[in-house]
């Protein structure tokens, strides 16, 4: 990056070389609230590939399994596939989330969560079909062959696509290891968030059974459980984008309701189980669903800790300078 001559750097987002008679470049970087990402202009073929490859095989999983939760909800809204279909649905939309924002942002972190929840879908998937014999569809069947056909190149494409970031990186963090080693810390840590959200999002659809059956407290883990969930997560990406010191230990203190939360499940379950009241087949996912996010919820704290550390070193100011014009204080309104 160069000086500019305002005592701002260059962003590399746009030159004006009209006044050498040279046509400018289309932009390959664009500032927003959240900080810099490509363009459309700015995109490897490899990676316009990704992203179209990954949103056919995300709009054809949530298409047909939008039909199956039609057909489930019309003839039979007992039936477990309704949470499955549900699940599917949730699960996909995270997943193109990641392949957006993970390309446009260069998160290859993000790329790599993708590829677990693909990975995820693809199980839902073989689950529904495999165990459930008693109502295997032509849907059914069809989802199950499109995601075993699109999923493993898709996963392979991610790693190629995830492996050859670091443009964005080094505009932001610059040459300095020290300073990018601090970056890739807080990209994890801000990956963590996501994939927070979207096993808790999981575990409470899970949670629910049949969806139908729905009493005083899964309501209340309705309404508040999800959104508690999504507000945390946010206030976790404040503390990190801010570098908030004590929001650290506030955000560290109002997630301990989470874990709080997995243990009474996981007791009321055992209960279930011996008693026989659920679908056992839910409640087993219930189960692996609610260990993965009881291991997410401690590597996000530990990782919280090593954040922490790097809060004042320097990573929020470079940002302020790589950000330009449009650090988040003016994107609230606020000065600088």
């Amino acid at each position: 990056m160069e000086e500019a001559g305002n005592g701002q750097y260059d962003s590399g987002e746009s030159g004006d070389y009209s006044r050498f008679g040279i046509p400018d470049a289309p932009k390959t970087t664009v500032t927003t609230p959240f900080g810099k990402a490509k363009t459309c202009a700015g995109l490897l073929p490899k990676e316009r590939w990704f992203l179209v490859l990954s949103f056919i095989n995300i709009l054809a999983a949530i298409g047909l399994t939008a039909y199956r939760l039609v057909v489930v909800a019309k003839d039979d809204p007992t039936n477990s596939d309704f949470t499955f279909t549900i699940l599917i649905i949730v699960n996909a939309a995270f997943v193109a989330f990641y392949v957006l924002h993970g390309v446009l942002r260069e998160r290859k972190y993000e790329l790599y969560v993708q590829i677990v929840a693909i990975l995820v879908i693809l199980i839902y998937c073989i689950v529904e079909y495999a165990v459930k014999t008693d109502t295997r569809t032509t849907v059914k069947l069809v989802r199950l062959i499109i995601a075993c056909v699109l999923a493993p190149p898709n996963i392979i494409l991610s790693v190629f696509v995830a492996r050859d970031f670091g443009e964005l990186e080094f505009r932001i963090a610059g040459a300095s290891a020290h300073l990018q080693r601090i970056y890739n810390e807080a990209a994890i840590f801000s990956c963590w968030l996501k994939f927070d959200l979207q096993v808790t999002v999981s575990l409470v659809i899970l949670a629910l059974q049949d969806g139908t059956k729905i009493d005083t407290l899964e309501i209340v883990t309705l309404a508040v459980g999800i959104p508690y969930t999504f507000l945390w997560d946010v206030f976790g990406w404040f503390v990190l984008r801010l570098e908030l010191g004590f929001g650290a230990f506030v955000f560290a203190a109002l997630g301990l309701a989470k874990p709080a939360y997995y243990v009474y499940k996981f007791v009321e379950l055992y209960r279930d189980l011996e008693t026989h009241t659920h679908n056992n087949i839910i409640t087993y996912c219930v189960i692996i669903c609610g260990a993965l996010a009881v291991l997410v919820w401690l590597i996000l704290m530990v990782e919280l800790v090593r954040v922490f550390r790097n809060f004042g070193k320097g990573l929020k100011e470079r940002g302020r300078i790589s950000f330009g014009a449009f650090t988040l204080g003016q994107a609230l309104g606020t000065p600088n």
